[in-house]
């Protein structure tokens, strides 16, 4: 990883503070100015002149590695005092190998798996030249019904911010030949404050301390805060949203940026990515709007980050950059993670994993030959899943199922066209010779007449229909008055989507994924929370709910009752004392485990006051006393609940020992800012 300040602090600090010293205010500014990456070709004198004098302390966006080159020559050896440049951008999902989406990854439910992928993407990033990512971005699931699902993080604010601490360390690795990136937490989307959903942004806070906790991310953009106090919009210590002063986090913190955008003029929202422009900037030092300590303390976390990314003890690139990263390596860790954000929904009667035996495989549907779809737009190709089932010399017929009716580039409609009839009969037709009907779909709306259609047509003829989704939303449709028999839901797994898909239909690797959020019905029927199938049954045997003097534990049995290996994920679910508007269960932790055929092993879990407390609206964090229910169970809806009643003495203990923690005294200054 990248190196934590903690490792070397006193180094650090002495380093940090003997540059502060002899940098003039110009150069101060320059550090938080990031500037456009030049694309495609040279960048102009003038901006080789700002390097030079040490007014760029960065750059955002791609950069050419040749131009990168110069421009970090020119900043180390022809700037006064050497300072390196940052090369800012967004993570993405990789470029050569495109990893799974942040929905995909919710569905795996596997922090190894998200560290894993970000190492890559990290890794990739770097042999670009690229020192600062702006992710992870976080943002919760309001339900299954969001346009941009592909980007949520799933609807538990426990799940996700695990899931997010794992990208952090993923991206900021270091070990002896390799260093990371500065990964920025990003929780800025507008939804965790503008959503109509109670309690959002008490799980901003909690998510935000929750990754602090556990991943020590170089960059926080903590983003807006509810209105519940007025804004003079001015730069004094009334006003600020950061978190970083002595004792606090100690990375770069965005709000600080757009505290001094705020002082200039200049938009709050943007400048942060985008960069401060320097001469508003160094007017206001002159008239006094930004003091010289507020600009210390900005751009003293600058030279920290890039201290510990050890750009100041790197020579400037005099070449090209090359790639060191290994694409197999890359692919070998997609195709893991593929694999394990498949989830199997539904498998009753037991038509998976597919027994090559009970006769001819039908696949049907365009989106099966589909290399686009998994990658969301990159500009690579995924393995689609023909390509994946012929990799694996499985059998099997193919037909489009619906003509393609719509150009790229124009609007899609779900309504049925005469070509679609002809091209459902004749899969209805293949399908009645067939053993198994693999049905497979992209994006599905609420509204799909013609995909609904030709499932119907299919059920009529063969009712051993395999659905397998591999648009970004989750389905559990009704065909006929009834749901489904088998249905794999396989979105945004990546280039590696195909191979996977097939690996977990021919029973080559169990699923073992869980859903990220509840699929129901307007009548609250479906699937739950943290739903999801395998191929082995498991159960959990004698379960204990116990409170100590400052925490709750919880131990229980998980059995593998079924006739092959398999991985389980054991569930814990928290209800708060009724009366306080936190009623509603939500998952508490959870430990993903492996189990061989016939195995069983005790498990234990830890609740303490950072899971029982909750955050008010002004920033304040309290435990309550009262009655709580401890659910354990598989899913949310098969977790079984022991209530239990938690004293004031104890409330009180969980409270003194959160107190060195940032959960919550690392949100406590937030209270004068609403």
């Amino acid at each position: 990883m990248v190196r934590h300040p903690p490792d070397h602090a006193a180094e650090r600090e002495r380093f940090t503070e003997d540059l502060l010293a002899i940098m003039t205010v110009e150069e101060k500014v320059g550090q938080i100015a990031l500037v456009p990456a030049p694309e495609g070709e040279a960048a102009d004198e003038a901006l080789h002149d700002r390097v030079r004098r040490g007014l760029v302390g960065g750059l955002a966006g791609t950069c050419p590695a040749d131009e990168l080159a110069t421009l970090q020559r020119l900043a180390i050896e022809e700037s006064r005092l050497g300072i390196p440049l940052l090369l800012a951008d967004a993570p993405g999902r990789g470029s050569a190998v495109v990893m799974p989406s942040p929905f995909a990854l919710a569905t795996s439910w596997s922090p190894e798996m998200v560290e894993r992928s970000a190492r890559q993407i990290a890794a990739e990033a770097r042999d670009r030249g690229k020192t600062w990512l702006l992710g992870p971005e976080v943002a919760l699931s309001g339900g299954n019904g969001e346009d941009d699902l592909a980007s949520s993080w799933g609807a538990s604010v426990v799940l996700a911010g695990h899931l997010a601490s794992a990208m952090v360390r993923g991206l900021q690795f270091w070990d002896q030949d390799e260093i990371g990136v500065l990964a920025c937490l990003r929780v800025d989307d507008p939804s965790w404050i503008t959503r109509r959903i109670d309690g959002r942004f008490a799980q901003k806070l909690r998510l935000a301390a929750q990754v602090l906790r556990e991943a020590a991310p170089a960059s926080v953009a903590l983003g807006s805060f509810p209105a519940t106090a007025p804004d003079s919009g001015e730069a004094g210590e009334g006003a600020k949203r950061s978190i970083g002063w002595p004792g606090g986090f100690e990375g770069i913190d965005l709000a600080e940026w757009a505290d001094i955008a705020r002082a200039t003029g200049q938009d709050p929202v943007e400048a942060p990515y985008g960069g401060l422009a320097v001469e508003p900037v160094l007017e206001a030092v002159a008239d006094g709007r930004i003091s010289p300590r507020q600009l210390d303390d900005v751009v003293r976390r600058v030279i920290g980050a890039k201290y510990d990314l050890g750009l100041f003890h790197t020579e400037a690139p005099r070449a090209p950059l090359t790639s060191t990263a290994s694409v197999e390596e890359a692919r070998v860790v997609a195709l893991d993670a593929a694999r394990h954000s498949i989830a199997l929904l539904r498998n009753d009667p037991a038509l998976l994993p597919l027994d090559r035996a009970s006769g001819e495989i039908l696949v049907v549907g365009q989106a099966a030959a589909d290399r686009t779809l998994p990658v969301a737009g990159a500009e690579a190709e995924a393995i689609s899943l023909i390509d994946g089932l012929d990799a694996l010399d499985v059998a099997h017929r193919y037909v489009a199922g619906l003509s393609l009716r719509h150009d790229q580039n124009q609007p899609r409609s779900d309504k049925l066209v005469d070509a679609d009839r002809m091209a459902i009969g004749m899969a209805s037709e293949a399908a009645r010779r067939a053993g198994t009907v693999i049905v497979v779909l992209g994006e599905v709306g609420k509204r799909c007449e013609a995909e609904r259609t030709l499932i119907e047509a299919l059920q009529a003829t063969n009712p051993n229909i395999v659905l397998v989704t591999l648009g970004s939303r989750p389905v559990d449709p009704v065909i006929r008055d009834s749901k489904l028999p088998c249905i794999l839901h396989a979105g945004g797994l990546g280039s590696m989507s195909g191979k996977a898909i097939a690996e977990v239909l021919t029973g080559a690797f169990a699923p073992c994924a869980r859903l990220p959020l509840a699929l129901l019905d307007d009548a609250g029927v479906g699937l739950s929370f943290g739903h999801g199938l395998g191929y082995s049954d498991f159960g959990l045997g004698e379960t204990t709910v116990e409170l100590s003097h400052d925490r709750v534990v919880v131990s229980t049995v998980l059995h593998n009752v079924g006739p092959c290996a398999g991985t389980e994920t054991v569930q814990i679910y928290l209800r708060r004392p009724r009366g306080r508007g936190q009623a509603a269960s939500e998952l508490a932790d959870f430990q993903r485990i492996a189990l061989a055929a016939s195995e069983s092993r005790r498990l234990m879990f830890e609740i303490g006051g950072s899971q029982l407390g909750r955050f008010e609206r002004h920033g304040g964090f309290v435990i309550d006393t009262g009655v709580y229910e401890v659910a354990v169970g598989l899913s949310e809806a098969r977790a079984h609940a022991t209530r239990l009643s938690l004293p004031r003495a104890v409330a009180e203990a969980m409270s003194r020992s959160l107190t060195s923690g940032p959960l919550p005294a690392l949100f406590g200054k937030m209270r004068h800012a609403g």
